[in-house]
Formats: structure tokens, sequence, C-alpha cells
């Protein structure tokens, strides 16, 4: 990936200082937040997220109540040998299930945020494509990736800032 960065560093530069591209920046974090939908996607995965949350904490504390019923009895002699050896087999079962379950309770989230968001994420390219065009815009670079890192940043004061201008589309619509 960083070489593929750098290759398109090195290929754009010298057209840049040629003023040959015609760039724009912009920042697509500040043209989501921008979205009045973006608050409610936010609140229904994080709803979402609590009920699975939820769920799993229920199970998981059912589990404990067994395993600790399953230590004292065996403690006070209650269990025979092989009454122990079943149990215990059981509480196994039980742990491999919720190790399974809380894997798929993360990739339901997962795919859940990826239905939420996906349509806003599509919106945004869509207003960018649409201000690029408008703007005869050869190249529109991220200003940041969702995790605040620059994919690429540029610094030069040629590159025009499109995020007013996207977040002015798209809330028009």
């Amino acid at each position: 990936m960083k070489r593929i960065l750098l290759t398109t560093l090195i290929v754009i530069m010298p057209a840049l200082a040629f003023g040959q591209l015609k760039v724009g920046i912009m920042n697509p974090d500040e043209v989501l937040n921008a979205l009045p939908e973006t608050a409610q996607v936010e609140a229904e995965l994080q709803e979402y997220i609590q009920q699975r949350q939820t769920m799993y904490q229920e199970r998981y504390q059912s589990w404990i109540s067994e395993l600790t019923d399953f230590s004292e009895r065996a403690e006070a002699g209650e269990l025979s040998e092989e009454a122990q050896e079943q149990q215990q087999q059981r509480l196994v079962e039980q742990q491999e299930e919720l190790s399974n379950l809380q894997a798929q309770i993360q990739r339901q989230i997962q795919q859940r945020q990826n239905e939420l968001i996906n349509p806003l994420l599509t919106r945004v390219e869509d207003a960018m494509n649409e201000v690029a065009e408008e703007m005869e815009l050869e190249f529109v670079i991220n200003k940041n990736a969702s995790t605040g890192d620059p994919i690429i940043y540029y610094s030069s004061q040629r590159g025009v800032d499109i995020t007013e201008r996207v977040i002015q589309l798209i809330t028009q619509n």
C-alpha cells in the first residue's frame, strides 16, 4: 500500500510542479459529520451494539453461575467423579459456544455498520464526483482516513479544498 502511494506521489508531483493537474482536497469525515443522517445512523448502530452486548452478557453470566455452582458442589463432594467429568465437559463446551458467539456478534456488528454507513459513503462519493466535475478537478485527495491518519497530505496552496462545496451539495439534496 505504501509503495502504491509513494509511486502515485512520484508520478503526480512532477505534474503538479508544472501546473498540469488541477487537484482538490476534501475532508470526508467533515462531510459525513455535516449529514443529519449521520447522528441517526450512529445512534442506531450504538443501540444495535448494546443489544448484542446485553445478549452476550446474559449468556456469560449464566455460564459463570453454572461454573460457580459446579465448583461449590464439587468442593463439597456432592458430585461423583463421573458427574464432575460430564459437568466439566459441558462447561467447556459452553465456553467454546461463548467464544463463537462473541466472534459472531463482532461479525454482525461489522455487517450492520456497513449496511448503515455505506449508503452515506456512497452519497458523499457521488457529491464529491459531482463537485470535482463541476470544478474540472482531475484528482481529489482525502485529507485523512477514518482513522485520522492522512492518506496523502497535499499541502500546496494550489489545491482547492472542496469540503464545503461537497457539504453544501450533499445537504441540499
